[in-house]
């Protein structure tokens, strides 16, 4: 292949990047609005930006997964805001790239501080946290491929939700219930997977048994239920 043709290509692969993330991006900032659509605007720079060019979408060649500035609740009950959240199925990551300024240079000790409790309560909502440097992002993006293809190959290897002996209204209602970052009631299920509120309550006491959801309350009378969040369980 000459360099001519090499650039052609190289320009074709560049000018897809740029149409897919425009209009990505433009579908989030229509569906939000107040602090939320802002947040996007401010949040949503070179660095992210320059993530998704060199290293997401030579990999995926989508951006579908991905939620740019994606609102969770701190420890504190605070909004916070991730770089990107990527909903794969039932896995969640937080992917953050971090340049070296910001998060170091520029940082004090609360905000270190405030930054690896936020950390440890992401993964009470069952996300991983995979640090992004900016410098790698920059200099040598196909290590950080490569790196981020053995993270799902090493998760592809665990058990399924249907190597637990689960049927399939089980199935369903435990994949909404662990989409929720707070506990849920049968008739939410109810409505969510279009079962009655009788059955859903049926089938979230046997999850109970079997370990995958928790009982809030007292025994003779539990009204609200929560996805028991195994970080090891896939």
């Amino acid at each position: 292949m000459g360099d001519r043709e090499a650039k052609g290509i190289k320009a074709k692969e560049e000018h897809e990047f740029e149409e897919a993330h425009a209009v990505w991006l433009n579908g989030h900032l229509r569906k939000r609005k107040g602090e939320r659509r802002d947040r996007l605007k401010r949040g949503h720079g070179h660095g992210e930006k320059l993530f998704l060019k060199k290293v997401w979408w030579p990999m995926f060649g989508s951006l579908d997964e991905l939620h740019p500035e994606y609102e969770v609740s701190d420890w504190r009950g605070a909004r916070c805001y991730l770089d990107f959240a990527w909903l794969r199925g039932d896995l969640r990551f937080n992917l953050d790239v971090k340049g070296y300024g910001p998060h170091v240079e520029q940082t004090d000790r609360t905000k270190y501080e405030r930054e690896l409790l936020r950390e440890i309560q992401l993964q009470t909502y069952s996300f991983r946290n995979v640090a992004i440097p900016y410098d790698t992002v920059a200099r040598d993006p196909q290590l950080l491929q490569q790196m981020i293809r053995q993270l799902l190959q090493s998760l592809e290897r665990k058990p399924s939700e249907t190597s637990l002996n689960l049927s399939t209204t089980e199935l369903a209602i435990l994949q909404f219930a662990q989409t929720q970052l707070k506990d849920v009631s049968p008739s939410q299920v109810a409505k969510a997977i279009g079962i009655h509120p009788s059955t859903a309550r049926h089938y979230m006491k046997k999850l109970v048994e079997k370990g995958r959801l928790i009982a809030l309350g007292k025994s003779t009378c539990v009204r609200r239920y929560q996805y028991f969040r195994n970080e090891f369980r896939f």
